[in-house]
């Protein structure tokens, strides 16, 4: 098996992994003491928090190539864990599981397959966020909070997650990741001192202020600020603002509809949907957002596919359609013009609408734990 993913690697991971170089390349930049945000690293820079180079300074220890080989393996390890946990967090079991997970791994698969192929960050974030809501079933806030924390140093993703640990009374779980992420700030003062610390701090700062506008309406982009963007030309930018704000009011208001319905009816352990919720609000929610962080809707995709039969016989059909036009917008599949329509106007935002309304649905009228 171990041969068998070695050969993809060769076949197509191999000749990319674009931004893992950029991470690696930083690691080794945070060694030596040097500045990590360069303007002159134009569209390769490094937008992680200070902290995260720290994470990646052990591999680029290595040389190039097998620094390649390692992370793609953590890369596959990290794969295997978030479809596990994502599985084991199900209040009801499905009776085939191999067949709803490998439905779940074609409907995500390119997703997945681009993340790797980049050499993304996306996997561990989206480990640590599924560890974190599997600790919070089980009522273990600390160890959650961590882990909310850690995945913040990466991408402020994470964040989305905040107004509703409050709003759940998860005070325990914010003052540990509060603690986790000063922690954080604080630690790059080991290596530039304190006043470094503050320094480069402002530097990722100003670099993520420069790098990200530009970058809203590339033709990969897929968020919700994205699709407003790129489906109403020629209309104000404010507007499609107003309209970004109201639509994100709208989902935000959906999901306390979601969670009054759940503390009503006496539901227990309302977290895993609810989660599955928000994770999906990260790539849609952020403005961004590129198409393949749509990984993050793992949790929600195999709950879906497990829940199926809990939908309304129309419902469950127009979900289905959903879930195959996800897995088959392939210009393979669709045709390049097709395809680049699909891409261009980021209409996958339109079919994650739809696992949003699923979920929706599954919380506010089944009467299981979810």
């Amino acid at each position: 098996m171990a041969g068998a993913f070695y050969g993809i690697y060769l076949l197509g991971v191999r000749g990319d992994m674009t931004d893992f170089g950029v991470c690696y390349r930083n690691g080794r930049r945070v060694l030596d003491g040097e500045t990590l945000y360069r303007a002159s690293d134009g569209h390769l820079q490094f937008k992680y928090a200070p902290v995260a180079a720290f994470f990646y300074a052990p591999l680029s220890l290595l040389p190039w190539e097998a620094a390649k080989v390692v992370w793609y393996y953590l890369e596959l390890g990290l794969l295997f864990g978030i479809f596990w946990l994502s599985f084991k967090l199900l209040p009801d079991r499905p009776n085939r599981p191999a067949l709803v997970l490998a439905a779940a791994f074609l409907v995500l698969l390119k997703f997945i397959g681009r993340e790797i192929e980049l050499g993304q960050v996306n996997l561990l974030i989206l480990f640590l966020l599924t560890s974190m809501i599997a600790l919070t079933t089980r009522r273990k806030d600390a160890a959650a909070g961590v882990l909310w924390a850690l995945s913040l140093f990466f991408k402020p993703y994470a964040l989305v997650f905040l107004p509703y640990f409050l709003l759940k009374k998860r005070f325990k779980l914010v003052l540990a990741g509060a603690g986790v992420v000063l922690a954080g700030l604080a630690l790059p003062t080991l290596d530039y001192g304190l006043r470094g610390d503050w320094v480069v701090h402002g530097e990722w700062i100003s670099s993520l202020s420069r790098s990200t506008p530009a970058l809203t309406a590339a033709g990969d982009t897929a968020s919700l600020y994205a699709f407003l963007w790129k489906t109403l030309p020629g209309h104000p930018q404010l507007w499609v603002r107003i309209l970004w704000i109201v639509f994100g009011l709208a989902l935000g208001v959906l999901l306390l509809v979601m969670m009054g319905a759940a503390r009503k009816r006496l539901r227990p352990a309302p977290e895993v949907l609810e989660s599955a919720f928000l994770l999906i609000l990260i790539p849609m929610a952020s403005p961004l957002g590129w198409y393949y962080n749509y990984l993050y809707s793992t949790p929600a995709i195999i709950l879906v596919i497990c829940s199926l039969r809990e939908l309304p016989k129309l419902g469950k059909w127009v979900v289905v359609a959903d879930l195959f036009m996800i897995g088959a917008s392939l210009s393979e599949v669709l045709g390049k013009s097709l395809f680049d329509f699909y891409r261009s106007y980021s209409l996958v935002v339109v079919n994650f609408l739809v696992v949003l309304a699923a979920l929706a649905y599954l919380r506010l009228h089944r009467n299981s734990r979810l």
